[in-house]
């Protein structure tokens, strides 16, 4: 190549990442004679790497490619298409959303859903690949829906000139861009966040600017259920309540509006609704009402809850079936949430005891599982690193336990949790594939060989999937 064309090469898509870039390598060139895990050297060389990152280039097709930019630990490179070389895919879909490829979320949307079943699949297989005595992994189950799904819209606040923007920030930068008209999130949220968007200028509610620490708007929350629907402002200290009450009064006329709020937040760690914050109602109620398992549960704007409704109660009564939950099984739910698992063990009969570090979720499961009369004690509480008192409530002799873990799995502490509570049989639901086949490893030496593996799709157009173990020991 002539010195100006070095950093340009043809690369066939073999897979996708977890950014939605085709992964391939230089058509024609040999897999690289450096070891992984060593520096690429020059761009020339990165461009020659075994990992190439492209986006909008699904696998099968071969594109023009200009390397943007190199890894110096490793030999991967990124970069963008040139020229296309060759047939589309014949699962190149067009993306539903008016800002894919713009705002980061829903990376894999130009990907037919069928295929993007496949690579999930494909992405547990070779998670657990060298996982030992390990049962045939079952196909993925679809999601009921692949748009309208989400019952939770999450909304950065920004402006474009002299326009506030609700929207996401774009990938790898702090420029917001605006997500509104998502076809993602259940179509009232997208209607209340185009009307928030409208009262928040009328209001002259200014928009956060990460970099000055100046504004009042940071972020906004749209949630959901059977309609109705829970607005929550997160916003700088010192936001003129005058301001978020003329915003409450607007959006108030909207029929599916039952409760606002204005949460205060400073940090600057990312964190939307931090940990412990309290909700300001400027209007009606500051939670919104959730069925889970037929149980009425008050869920803030906080809380976590799945936000696939549809799939998390498949997945949840699958979990109930697997346990072969009943009168008279003791059971144990770490990282329970509001509930989602242990409510629907609790309905078949279980006793559970179920423990959630978030104490505003412990609370609200608590008086939930009191008002529908089921057999479940919540405690407050971190798995990994439980008071000896939590230990002891306990106890010992569960008939099972089950543990849904956020992306980074399970702690030394919980691991070791799980080893004293004795249960023969574990049931392991996990968001993050390769995290889990860590904490199989680590559990097949305390006895734990897995005898079902079944993948859940609650994330159509994104590379997330959530697996489901049982375990037997």
């Amino acid at each position: 190549m002539a010195a100006a064309q070095r950093n340009r090469c043809e690369v066939v898509a073999a897979s996708l990442d977890e950014a939605g870039h085709g992964v391939g390598r230089e058509a024609g060139e040999p897999a690289p004679a450096h070891a992984p895990g060593e520096p690429a050297g020059e761009e020339a060389r990165a461009a020659s790497a075994l990992e190439i990152h492209v986006a909008d280039l699904l696998p099968g097709e071969r594109a023009e490619v200009a390397i943007d930019h190199a890894s110096p630990h490793r030999p991967a490179a990124w970069g963008h298409v040139v020229r296309r070389l060759g047939p589309a895919s014949p699962d190149r879909v067009p993306p539903a959303c008016p800002a894919f490829g713009r705002c980061g979320g829903c990376v894999w949307q130009h990907l037919a859903y069928p295929a993007q079943l496949a690579a999930k699949h494909a992405r547990v297989a070779a998670a657990l690949a060298d996982l030992p005595a390990a049962p045939a992994i079952a196909p993925v189950v679809p999601s009921p829906a692949t748009l309208g799904y989400r019952n939770k819209g999450k909304y950065v606040a920004g402006r474009a000139g002299e326009q506030l923007v609700l929207g996401a920030y774009a990938p790898r930068s702090h420029r917001v861009i605006d997500t509104l008209g998502c076809r993602v999130v259940a179509p009232i949220i997208d209607e209340i966040a185009t009307w928030l968007r409208g009262a928040a200028e009328a209001a002259a509610l200014v928009a956060y600017d990460e970099a000055r620490r100046e504004g009042e708007l940071r972020y906004a929350i749209v949630r959901e259920s059977e309609g109705d629907a829970l607005v929550a402002l997160v916003v700088a200290p010192r936001t003129p309540r005058r301001k978020l009450e003329q915003v409450a009064t607007a959006l108030a006329r909207h029929p599916a509006v039952r409760g606002i709020v204005a949460i205060e937040n400073d940090r600057r760690d990312g964190a939307i609704v931090p940990s412990g914050s309290s909700a300001q109602v400027l209007l009606g109620h500051g939670f919104i009402v959730e069925h889970v398992a037929g149980v009425a549960v008050e869920v803030g704007a906080g809380e976590f809850l799945q936000v696939n409704r549809a799939q998390a109660t498949a997945l949840y009564e699958r979990v109930a079936a697997l346990a072969g939950a009943r009168p008279g099984l003791r059971a144990v739910d770490l990282f329970a949430g509001v509930g989602g698992i242990g409510l629907h063990l609790a309905r078949a009969g279980a006793a559970v005891t179920a423990v959630e570090l978030d104490q505003e979720a412990v609370a609200q499961l608590r008086r939930a599982a009191h008002r529908a009369g089921l057999p479940l004690e919540a405690l407050a509480g971190d798995a990994g690193e439980l008071p000896p008192r939590a230990r002891e409530a306990l106890g010992g002799g569960a008939d099972i336990a089950v543990v849904n873990p956020p992306r980074k799995g399970l702690s030394p502490g919980a691991r070791a949790l799980l080893v004293s509570l004795g249960a023969p049989t574990l049931i392991y639901v996990s968001c993050g594939p390769e995290s889990l086949a860590r904490d199989l490893a680590s559990l097949a030496d305390a006895g734990w060989v897995p005898d079902a593996i079944e993948p859940y799709d609650l994330m159509p157009g994104t590379a997330q999937i959530e697996t489901l173990v049982r375990l037997r020991r």
